[in-house]
């Protein structure tokens, strides 16, 4: 397992974007729930924040792409508004332990 960080490191309601072990990843707290996927939008493979910062909605509920404006329901990748809809963000399978965070 590799270490990512304290769920702490992230703020609530927000989806950002980390580089771990060569791998982009998009990480989602909503309280003290926490969602990965792929930082890569199925539209066109590439990350979904290139202007840097969060991606989520104010209330932490949709991830919106930088790129073309798809949006995805947070708990599940979903892309349910945009260029790639019925497809889904890939997930990213981890571990929380003691509000720290592990890549499967």
């Amino acid at each position: 397992m590799s270490y990512i960080g304290s769920i702490e490191d992230f703020s609530n309601h927000s989806a950002t974007g980390i580089e771990s072990g060569g791998l982009k990843l998009l990480v989602l707290r909503r309280d003290r729930e926490i969602v990965i996927f792929r930082n890569s939008c199925p539209h066109t493979r590439e990350s979904l924040d290139p202007m840097g910062g969060s991606v989520a909605s104010a209330d932490g509920q949709l991830i919106h792409c930088q790129r073309h404006a798809a949006v995805f329901l947070a708990s599940t990748g979903e892309c349910v508004g945009g260029p790639c809809q019925g497809e889904s963000l890939d997930p990213v399978g981890f571990t929380l332990s003691n509000g720290d965070i592990y890549l499967d």
